[in-house]
């Protein structure tokens, strides 16, 4: 069973993933802060990490925890997928997609809006999980 770690500052997002995932056969875990991510990510031994951009003290955390997990050797080959209301709710000028990927400030293979069709997540993560 693939393995799924969540890391979003909202429980009910987390509980919405959750009940989509389980659904789909894949085992979850969580956290809610964005502290320890790698350490926590590799402890649970994830396949693929769902990460949230904006937490209560930093809008920008999901950027910086994806490079901290990018640049760990126990998490940097495991897939990463953005779900975040950031074009929505962040301070930045413009608004981010697939197209800003990158090795060095966006290193993720795919990022979405919140809110997001449950069909469109188990889509997204079928790219990347059995």
């Amino acid at each position: 069973m693939a393995k799924i770690y969540i890391i979003d500052d909202d429980p009910d997002i987390i509980d919405f993933l959750t009940l989509i995932l389980k659904k789909e056969g894949y085992e979850t875990g969580f956290q809610l802060e964005e502290d320890d991510a790698p350490d926590n990510v590799a402890k649970f031994n994830a396949d693929l990490v769902i990460l949230d951009v904006i937490f209560p003290e930093n809008d920008s955390a999901g950027f910086e925890i994806a490079r901290e997990l990018k640049h760990d050797e126990r998490t940097r080959d495991i897939p990463i997928i953005i779900l975040s209301a950031v074009n929505q709710m962040g301070n930045y000028s413009g608004t981010f997609s697939n197209k800003d990927k990158d090795k060095v400030f966006l290193p993720i293979e795919e990022f979405a809006e919140k809110p997001i069709a449950p069909a469109n997540l188990v889509k997204m993560v079928k790219k990347f999980l059995p």
